[in-house]
């Protein structure tokens, strides 16, 4: 025979506030009251108890704030009315105000790398004529 105990949160819970209301029930005849500290199995239970809800609350509330959040930045550069569309646009004007000065766009933030990239010199001179990618 095995007696398991719960892995899983909930079901230690649950089993935790069924045991503390036998022993509450049994009172002075219960045979736990020989284990020191017994006493604060209840306090602790319920402290379990308040958070674990406390914790799918606030999991529920993190997925809705990602989702907005998501939804206010947008899934690509197409989106209207999104940061992700306004910020391409941002950096599409600027670098047309700015040919030839491109690395103004970092007075606005943008992250600018003036640096060729390794393997630059052994591009094709078909390769280098190629607009990089928005």
């Amino acid at each position: 025979m095995r007696i398991d105990i719960p892995r899983s949160a909930p079901d230690l819970i649950a089993l935790g506030q069924a045991i503390v209301a036998k022993h509450t029930a049994l009172g002075a005849a219960s045979p736990l009251n020989n284990i020191p500290g017994i006493a604060g199995l209840g306090a602790l239970v319920t402290t379990a108890s308040t958070n674990h809800q406390q914790g799918i609350i606030l999991a529920e509330q993190a997925q809705t704030a990602n989702q907005l959040r998501d939804g206010a930045l947008g899934d690509d550069r197409t989106s209207p009315n999104t940061v992700n569309f306004y910020v391409a646009a941002v950096r599409g004007l600027l670098l047309s105000l700015n040919k030839g000065s491109e690395h103004k766009l970092g007075d606005w933030g943008f992250d600018v790398i003036d640096s060729v990239a390794p393997n630059h010199a052994s591009a094709t001179p078909a390769a280098k004529a190629k607009p990089a990618a928005p």
